[in-house]
């Protein structure tokens, strides 16, 4: 069912998570965008919540995937920890914006 192939790459990394970081990323940077271009569609609770939320499920992988590299001997992913300081930079980055553009 599962064999080492399938749950690493070549060089031993685990990259199963790696597209669940890129749908946040994705996600979070179209919020951005909507905050930047069309502010008359989303409001400040919208804008917290979602930031609180794309961090904490972000933050939940990194760990269950360490949890799970640590548990099948595989080697950690650096490109899922850049995505996730990505994830936490832009929904830091959206609240601060909301609020910055909205005071003009």
């Amino acid at each position: 069912m599962y064999t080492y192939e399938t749950l690493a790459a070549a060089s031993g990394a685990f990259t199963l998570m790696r597209p669940v970081f890129t749908a946040l990323l994705i996600f979070s940077l179209l919020l951005l965008f909507t905050v930047i271009f069309k502010r008359t569609l989303v409001n400040g609770a919208a804008v917290i919540g979602f930031a609180v939320v794309f961090i904490v499920v972000a933050a939940q992988l990194l760990y269950y995937s360490a949890i799970i590299v640590d548990e099948l001997g595989l080697a950690g992913d650096l490109m899922m920890t850049n995505l996730f300081l990505g994830i936490a930079a832009v929904n830091v980055l959206n609240p601060v914006l909301y609020y910055r553009l909205g005071k003009r």
